[in-house]
């Protein structure tokens, strides 16, 4: 997940120095990586929130469904740039639903821009909106080929929305947070994959749940047990 590169960067370093072993992360394409270690591409970590992704896994027999980690989760926020100045009042209602937000983009016919379907917050963004049928809604998907940040989109794009979670708006003072979907949080599972080095990755995977891994997660934004 890309916006778990700065945490995960962190925890894999303090394992590399705790355990002596070399650790690379690679925050390509998830979609990409599956076919690559479907392929016999070296693998022993997968980390994820993506439905059809975990799914996809699972069903090829790439990891080892006795070695699972919930290690975090995430909501989804609706923001928009701090220096949108034009937006309904309404949006600006205390305690307003996230569902109730999307419903006054849709009635002012307003621009929403979300991450596209392999990005999991794209994926769960798309599906609110088609769920409530948002017709009016002018909803425009990153392309997997556009590496540029959404949050860097949103800011330099004053006039348009977007639905990130909640973890990228942490320590974030360019968007303003509208409204959140709280009452359905999104996991992010980490998953062992099956090959030669299982030992090592369940060490890994212990470790991902290790309370100094958990801090950084939390300061990272992200919710922790």
């Amino acid at each position: 997940e890309p916006n778990m590169a700065l945490a995960l960067s962190k925890i894999a370093r303090n394992f590399s120095q705790k355990n002596n072993a070399i650790v690379s992360i690679n925050f390509s394409s998830a979609f990409d990586l599956i076919n690559e270690i479907d392929q016999g591409a070296p693998s022993n970590v997968f980390i994820s929130a993506h439905p059809q992704i975990i799914e996809n896994l699972k069903q090829k027999g790439l990891v080892d469904v006795y070695n699972i980690a919930l290690i975090a989760s995430d909501i989804l926020t609706l923001c928009t740039s701090k220096s949108n100045n034009h937006f309904p009042i309404s949006l600006l209602k205390k305690n307003i639903s996230f569902e109730e937000s999307l419903k006054i983009l849709n009635d002012n016919k307003l621009n929403l821009i979300v991450e596209h379907e392999g990005i999991s917050s794209g994926f769960f963004g798309k599906k609110i909106i088609q769920d409530l049928s948002l017709a009016n809604i002018k909803l425009f998907n990153k392309l997997p080929e556009d590496k540029s940040s959404l949050v860097r989109d949103i800011k330099n794009n004053k006039d348009t929305y977007g639905i990130l979670f909640s973890s990228q708006l942490h320590k974030n003072s360019d968007l303003r947070a509208l409204s959140s979907q709280k009452e359905k949080n999104i996991f992010y599972q980490a998953f062992v994959i099956a090959g030669e080095n299982m030992d090592v990755a369940r060490e890994f995977l212990n470790f991902l749940k290790s309370k100094n891994s958990k801090d950084i997660l939390k300061d990272s934004g992200f919710i922790v047990d």
